[in-house]
């Protein structure tokens, strides 16, 4: 008869047990979102909000907000937990972000809107950042960071995807070859390289040496010794391979760099090859020519005037009295008065 009173007796003690576990599961503070999900550029800032829900019904909630950089198991789960490093490196995710790290206080059954801002480092390296940002209930900030490093706290995943929207560009500042190239330490060729881009970037190619004809007579190939940083510039020295040969010649550099796309750079220049024993022998030849010349104009000029000097002066003689004689007249009549 009082089976079915012990029955209930027992589904009432029951539902006391586990009303308090349910409200203490429903109780607590909300975070959301759970995921923010962004694709961002060097430079570039990004606002966002997260939204705090009280649930406690008479109680306040107190929250610290902790960011640490985390990484991710291929399912996609938080494997560690990175300390925080708050410096200013392109790679160090927790210095982009901007949060309010002061006390965080929700009334009771009221939500509070939290500002976040993701500013991304100028020169970002590419890449998938993730952190967690944690919304702690705590006393103090020390126990918060405590917390949220043993992986027990509520927060938000944050994920930031940086596209790599550097650029390779370099150009040639300076080519240069002695005008006139008389010695083994003239034969020195000079390229001056400058990286406009924002990648490192090493050159190298070749230089191409043509003669007066327009005919390939040698090559080098070039390489920078060292990586040319973004805004540096850097030497790159050969020499000229050519023989010891007179004449005027063209050189031709081209060269290749970058690691996102490929790209090329050209230039010319003209140049002589006056060696000094060959131009001391056209000198010589030069003057022994002019020599000859003088020696053969002075005998010619001799043998003419000695001709002049041997010839006959013809006079001649006319009858009669001119009374108005000319200066190369000779008046005969007045002569031998």
């Amino acid at each position: 008869m009082h089976t079915p009173r012990l029955i209930l007796l027992a589904f009432i003690l029951l539902g006391q047990l586990l009303l308090p576990a349910g409200m203490a599961v429903a109780a607590g503070v909300d975070v959301r979102p759970f995921l923010i999900d962004v694709e961002m550029n060097p430079r570039e800032s990004k606002a966002q909000t997260i939204t705090l829900q009280n649930n406690y019904p008479t109680r306040k909630a107190v929250l610290y907000a902790t960011v640490n950089e985390i990484s991710l198991d291929a399912g996609g789960e938080i494997k560690e937990f990175v300390s925080p490093v708050m410096t200013d490196r392109t790679n160090t995710v927790t210095s982009w972000i901007e949060i309010s790290r002061g006390r965080l206080e929700v009334m009771p059954g009221e939500s509070l809107e939290v500002p976040l801002t993701i500013n991304v480092h100028p020169y970002a390296e590419p890449g998938v950042y993730h952190l967690f940002l944690g919304l702690v209930e705590a006393s103090k900030r020390h126990v918060a960071e405590s917390i949220a490093m043993a992986g027990e706290a509520n927060g938000v995943i944050v994920k930031i995807e940086i596209d790599d929207q550097r650029q390779d560009s370099m150009r040639i500042s300076r080519f240069l070859i002695d005008r006139f190239v008389t010695t083994q330490e003239s034969k020195q060729v000079s390229i001056e390289i400058e990286n406009m881009g924002d990648l490192p970037s090493t050159p190298s190619g070749e230089i191409i040496f043509y003669n007066s004809r327009g005919v390939e007579v040698g090559n080098v190939p070039v390489e920078s010794s060292q990586v040319v940083q973004p805004g540096e510039k850097s030497v790159i020295a050969a020499d000229v391979p050519l023989s010891s040969t007179l004449g005027r010649y063209k050189a031709n550099v081209s060269l290749s760099y970058g690691e996102n796309q490929s790209a090329s750079l050209h230039d010319t220049t003209y140049f002589y090859m006056m060696p000094w024993s060959i131009v001391f022998m056209v000198v010589l030849a030069i003057t022994v020519v002019s020599l000859l010349i003088t020696l053969l104009l002075r005998r010619a000029l001799s043998a003419q005037h000695m001709q002049e000097d041997g010839d006959e002066v013809v006079m001649y003689v006319k009858d009669g009295h001119d009374p108005q004689p000319k200066d190369h007249d000779i008046d005969l009549k007045k002569n031998s008065s």
